[in-house]
This record gives C-alpha cells, sequence and structure tokens, in this order.
C-alpha cells in the first residue's frame, strides 16, 4: 500500500541524514543538540535533492535539453514532497459513501455543484488531495469522492475498472455525471475508464501533470503502470487513438513547462483538450500551489 511506500521512503531519507551527520557530529566533537540539528536538517535537504535528481533523470530519459529549472520551483517541490510523503504515509483509505462523501452518510446537496471524483497518481493515496479538497469544500462542492488505487501497482486498465464501477455507484446516486479531477497517471485511469462508462456517467475530466504521451523516465521503471506510460507503450498509443482528437466528453489538462517527472512537458499536451500551461511548478507542487488548484475551481466552475 501507498502508506507503507512512503513510510519507507521517510525512514531511508532519516537513515540517511543520520549517517551523514552522526560522524560530522563526532568529528567536531559537538553536542546532542548540535547531532539533532545535523540530523534534522540533513533530511530536510534530502528533499530537494531529490527533486533536482528526479528532474536530471526525466530531461535525460527523454533526451532533452532540460529546460531552466529556478530555484523557487525547486524550493516549493520540495516543500510539496515532503508535505506528500508526510500525510500519504498517515493516510487511512476512506470509506467511500454512495454519494461520494468520504465515510459516513450522504448529506444533501446545498447547490447545483456537480459531484467530483478525484483520482490520484501512481504510487500515491488520497491523501495527496488534501489542499484542493479544503478549496473544494470551501466553494461548496458537497459530493465529492476521493478514491484510492488499489492494488498500489496494479495495470492502469485493472484501475480504470475500479474507477468505471465507483463511477456508476455516483452516478447511479446523485444521477447526473460525474467530474473527475486526475493527476499523474490518474488521468490515463480517467481516460481509460471512459472508454467502460462512456460520457453518461463521466461529464468532464480535467488532469494535472498527467503524461497523455507518455514520459520516458518510466520506460525505466519494470513495472506494469511505469510500462504503459512508457511513450512508446502500446497500450498508450491506442488509448490515444481512440481518444484523441475525438473526445467524448471535455478534457482539460492543467501542467507545467518544469514538470519534474514529465518529460518532455508538452507530453501533458492532448489534441482536443483545453490546455492550461503553468510556469514555475513541480509535479507534486501542482496539487498544492494556490495557481494551480485555482485554475482547476475555473475549469469546475464551468459545470
Amino acid at each position: 500500500m501507498a502508506e507503507a511506500f512512503w513510510r519507507a521512503v521517510l525512514t531511508a531519507e532519516l537513515a540517511i541524514a543520520a549517517a551523514i551527520a552522526w560522524p560530522i557530529n563526532g568529528a567536531v566533537a559537538g553536542s546532542f543538540w548540535a547531532l539533532l540539528a545535523l540530523w534534522l536538517g540533513g533530511f530536510v535537504l534530502l528533499q530537494p535533492l531529490l527533486v533536482l535528481l528526479a528532474f536530471t533523470l526525466s530531461r535525460a530519459a527523454a533526451r532533452t535539453a532540460p529546460a531552466p529549472l529556478h530555484a523557487r520551483t525547486v524550493a516549493m517541490e520540495s516543500i510539496a514532497l515532503l508535505t506528500a510523503a508526510l500525510l500519504m504515509s498517515m493516510r487511512r483509505p476512506p470509506r467511500m459513501a454512495p454519494g461520494g462523501s468520504p465515510s459516513g452518510d450522504a448529506r444533501p446537496t446545498r447547490t447545483r455543484r456537480p459531484p467530483v471524483l478525484l483520482v490520484h497518481g501512481i504510487l500515491c493515496n488520497g491523501a495527496i488531495w488534501g489542499p484542493l479538497q479544503r478549496r473544494l469544500t470551501a466553494e461548496g462542492f458537497d459530493r465529492l469522492g476521493v478514491m484510492d488505487l488499489q492494488p498500489l501497482l496494479a495495470g492502469i486498465e485493472t484501475h480504470a475498472a475500479t474507477l468505471a464501477r465507483t463511477l456508476r455507484t455516483m452516478h447511479e446516486h446523485s444521477g447526473e455525471p460525474i467530474v473527475i479531477v486526475a493527476h499523474s497517471m490518474g488521468g490515463l485511469v480517467a481516460r481509460a475508464a471512459l472508454r467502460l462508462s462512456g460520457p453518461g456517467v463521466i461529464g468532464r475530466i480535467v488532469t494535472l501533470g498527467t503524461p497523455h504521451h507518455g514520459t520516458a523516465i518510466a520506460c525505466r521503471v519494470p513495472l506494469q503502470p511505469t510500462r504503459q506510460m512508457c511513450p512508446d507503450s502500446l497500450w498508450l498509443q491506442q488509448l490515444n487513438a481512440e481518444q484523441e482528437g475525438s473526445l467524448a466528453v471535455p478534457i482539460t489538462t492543467i501542467y507545467s513547462r518544469e514538470d519534474t517527472l514529465v518529460a518532455p512537458p508538452s507530453s501533458a499536451e492532448f489534441t482536443g483538450a483545453r490546455l492550461i500551461p503553468l510556469d514555475g511548478l513541480g509535479h507534486l507542487d501542482l496539487l498544492a500551489s494556490p495557481r494551480a488548484l485555482e485554475r482547476v475551481l475555473e475549469e469546475l466552475r464551468r459545470d
């Protein structure tokens, strides 16, 4: 499960930071408090190093000249990475109520806002949607579902079948088409589910940082969902051949030119979709940046 994965990541980072801090503190005969400061400082500094490593590897895999990566982008993506890791490591899968509200009885609708389902990307869970959930709730989106894709490393078609079942349940309860907001691989899961559910069940899809044409770094990871996100993937080529330029529902793709994992950034573009490029945001910061969240809300207000 994603919680176990992110706990392991954080534990490994803490161990690396301790392995660096201990000999340094011993060499300077520092105190316990100095050791603690070195340890925590090393842990914090690992986040921008991971961001820079991801950006470099993704651009190298795509064999494209890296676009400028600004210091502020690295800093904000580092904060987003650490925050997401902490939240996802503590996540407990929610019980989905028929109307799309997490656990508990479905609440009566206060507004005419459409029902919304949030779908995360690979190796993540629903906790990653915290910032957007708060904005949506404040805007009156009271029929809001958050999905955890399980099993964690299943293929995209397996996730799409699970998503299609959840969408049908929400649709039967609400009587309205469901709006999907999806991050990264979740956007491909949503498009695959569209083939199973159709436009009567799905009303609109908004994607954030989704590699609609794949990302080269995925080709280097020997897992089923990453192989499907490789630009040369037969599965991805078939999906795009069916849908690109002939969309059954409106699709909006919001993406960043400084995405740390999707390379080239133009992979997030999709013929026939409404394109919203942003600057200065990393892959995870697309889920936390007020600029990105406001663009999501603008798209949802269209319904």
